[in-house]
């Protein structure tokens, strides 16, 4: 039997439903979206095109979503049926659990800190 030479998207983490889509990211960083409803895929690729291990489940919130890489990175992108990168915020040390959302703060943990990231001034 011949080996397929496409490359395997590795572990998958915990799955992520919001919207009409389910969300799933390898820890190589291959972010996949589903419809929800039929279970066809509407899209897969590598977070913001390269590399990069994942190990925290991906979370969502007011029409985006958010992944932490263990290069430290926080990566937003919008929900839906494109791939839309809105940002990347580098956190300075290693992130592997996955963040919390609550009271319009994202917070994450990293290696040696916390940091819960809001809008300044938004009341709580």
């Amino acid at each position: 039997m011949k080996k397929s030479k496409t490359p395997k998207p590795g572990a998958t983490l915990t799955p992520l439903a919001y919207g009409e889509h389910l969300y799933t990211i390898s820890n190589s960083g291959i972010l996949a979206a589903y419809l929800a409803r039929t279970g066809e895929r509407v899209y897969q690729e590598r977070v913001a095109g390269r590399g990069g291990a994942f190990s925290a489940s991906p979370v969502a919130a007011d029409g985006k979503l958010y992944l932490t890489s263990e290069d430290g990175e926080v990566f937003v992108l919008k929900a839906g049926p494109k791939p839309e990168l809105l940002a990347t915020n580098p956190m300075g040390e290693v992130l592997m659990a996955t963040p919390a959302i609550s009271d319009g703060l994202l917070i994450v943990r990293g290696l040696k800190h916390v940091f819960a990231i809001g809008e300044r001034g938004a009341s709580r």
